[in-house]
């Protein structure tokens, strides 16, 4: 099982490499032709929208991939289900589309909504397949698929750029990635039974499933309050440059980390009974995560103003603080994605379930008093709201899973620390040569210098982690 969880995450992870310079070379393209207008009407489309979608399969996709025994039988009603409830879905999101316009006072998202809805058909249609390639750990087929999809979705969105279709790119973009997906999940499980389902069949993993939705309303709830009350606290161009700054601060978490939740939930469900091996994987996640994502976002942070000039261009300098602070909060909550599908695929949805209810209650207070002093406010919210509820959450969470507080801080100590040395080590360089440098130089020397001291500080007190690590990208 450890090789197997490798080999899918290198596949996962080579192939989500390849789909996002495809699609972030596209993006970038995209970002420099279209205004902050348009990704402020996208960001407000996309947040009924993507609550839509989270809940349109009623969660049978995990209850697919964590059910110990899957027979036909069931597998023809979870797939009535699915396709019934996306349908549903597509029915709403047209049917609201007047009142989430008069909500955020934009006309345009009503034809943008109503485009939009067909995304749930095709969502409808490979729900099951793609569970089922998820169950069965064939993150190969997944990775080629996820490839085909992005290229189609990026050469989509840049064609349309270029031919001055703005906001209706994006649009189009998106409605493609949800088409090519249904065709190539079909293709590779044919699962489409257009009858009625019957829910006797599959009662206890409904309920499983119920629990997932549950668990997904209050992760959006908590992961989108912010583009809710900035859409309508602050305005559709301030809320574009918000989105543009939360965009690429999560490009980590959303690219990366989405990997590492699929495979490992994949590998917990089929691991349920071995409690010692599950510890053991977490501890594992966990300093890997933090080995990588404390330095990363830091790191970011440090940059971000050469960054953004270089790849997105002067008329995005107003993301910059924003995606700095932005970029704080994030190695927390790439550890805090970490948890849910070890409770989950270790049958403890209800922690889980909590977990997510705790930190949207803390989230949106913070979110509701920082939107006040505008977008600062907003990305200092989510600091001041996410980041302690997390030392709360985790301890829920590792407790549950009968797993000491001590041993996750010991294997996450030694990165914070080098990340910290890294740090001090870049911003005393910037500051002895400011001004002296071009800014894609120092943007690459600041770089360098950064992976510089995070290596050698981690080769000095930790080399036998680096050793592991290269021997697992190896497969030995």
């Amino acid at each position: 099982m450890r090789r197997t969880v490798v080999v899918s995450l290198l596949w996962q992870g080579s192939a989500s490499l390849v789909s996002q310079l495809i699609s972030w070379l596209a993006t970038l393209v995209v970002i420099r032709l279209l205004s902050p207008g348009d990704y402020g009407l996208l960001a407000m489309a996309g947040l009924p929208i993507g609550f839509l979608m989270l809940i349109g399969d009623l969660g049978i996709g995990p209850a697919v991939v964590q059910a110990p025994t899957l027979k036909r039988r069931q597998l023809v009603a979870l797939s009535g289900v699915a396709l019934s409830t996306y349908v549903c879905g597509a029915i709403v999101a047209f049917a609201s589309a007047s009142l989430v316009a008069a909500f955020f006072a934009e006309p345009m998202l009503v034809p943008i909504m109503r485009v939009l809805s067909l995304t749930f058909v095709f969502a409808g249609i490979y729900a099951v397949p793609q569970a089922l390639v998820l169950r069965t750990l064939e993150f190969d087929r997944k990775a080629k698929i996820d490839v085909l999809a992005t290229l189609v979705s990026s050469i989509v969105a840049l064609t349309l750029a270029l031919r001055g279709w703005g906001v209706w790119s994006l649009v189009a973009g998106g409605v493609a990635l949800h088409a090519i997906k249904a065709i190539a999940f079909q293709i590779v499980h044919p699962c489409l039974f257009v009858r009625l389902p019957s829910l006797a069949l599959v009662r206890d993993m409904v309920h499983f499933g119920g629990l997932i939705t549950v668990d997904r309303i209050l992760w959006f709830g908590y992961t989108n309050l912010d583009v809710a009350i900035g859409g309508r606290a602050l305005g559709g161009v301030l809320v574009g440059v918000y989105s543009v700054a939360l965009s690429l601060a999560s490009i980590p978490v959303d690219k990366v980390m989405s990997i590492v939740t699929q495979v490992s939930f994949s590998a917990f469900s089929r691991t349920q009974d071995d409690r010692d091996g599950a510890r053991r994987g977490m501890l594992e996640a966990l300093a890997a995560v933090s080995l990588l994502a404390f330095p990363t976002f830091f790191g970011m942070a440090l940059v971000a103003p050469e960054a953004l000039l270089v790849f997105v261009g002067p008329k995005w300098s107003d993301a910059v603080v924003p995606f700095q602070i932005l970029c704080l909060s994030f190695p927390f909550r790439a550890l805090g994605v970490l948890f849910p599908p070890a409770l989950f695929g270790m049958g403890r949805p209800r922690v889980a379930v909590e977990n997510n209810a705790i930190t949207l209650v803390s989230v949106a207070i913070a979110l509701i008093v920082g939107v006040q002093w505008g977008i600062v406010g907003l990305c200092v919210g989510w600091l001041v709201g996410y980041v302690p509820v997390f030392c709360l959450t985790a301890y829920r969470a590792l407790s549950t899973l009968d797993i000491p507080v001590k041993q996750a801080v010991v294997v996450m100590r030694l990165p914070v620390t080098a990340t910290v040395a890294m740090s001090v080590g870049v911003v005393g360089a910037r500051i002895l040569v400011m001004g002296m440098l071009t800014p894609a130089v120092d943007l690459a020397g600041s770089i360098l210098l950064g992976a510089g001291i995070y290596g050698a500080f981690m080769a000095a007190f930790r080399p036998q982690v680096l050793r592991s690590l290269w021997r697992e990208a190896l497969g030995k």
